[in-house]
């Protein structure tokens, strides 16, 4: 299973299906984390709320978030992740954790980006 992306009109890959459908959603390799959500695509998520946590930026900054869980369709399967959801932020995040087990291949040629998990 893999999934298939683009890059959006800011030159930044996409998009994650959330199961309330697709978001484009920005691929950030210095992000040791799952996945972060501005408070306005968080809305009518299923999520189920795990406490506070610190995540930390590419630049090693450190903030504290709400900490839930979700349930996506990752790769074909039906995942449980962390996700934070932060206010300070304006686009969707998916960091490395997301990854683990994958390959990601960033084509800037032709405008793709692809994971796909390796077992």
């Amino acid at each position: 299973m893999q999934i298939d992306g683009y890059f959006n009109a800011n030159n930044e890959p996409a998009p994650l299906d959330l199961g309330a459908g697709a978001i484009e959603i920005l691929v950030d390799t210095g992000f040791a984390g799952s996945l972060i959500l501005p408070d306005s695509l968080a809305v009518g998520l299923a999520l189920r709320f795990e406490g506070f946590e610190e995540f930390y930026t590419a630049t090693w900054q450190i903030f504290s978030a709400p900490a839930y869980s979700l349930e996506i369709d990752w790769l074909g399967q039906l995942t449980k992740v962390p996700v934070a959801i932060s206010p300070d932020i304006t686009e969707a995040i998916m960091g490395g954790q997301m990854m683990k087990n994958c390959c990601l291949t960033i084509d800037y040629y032709d405008r793709t980006v692809t994971i796909i998990e390796r077992v």
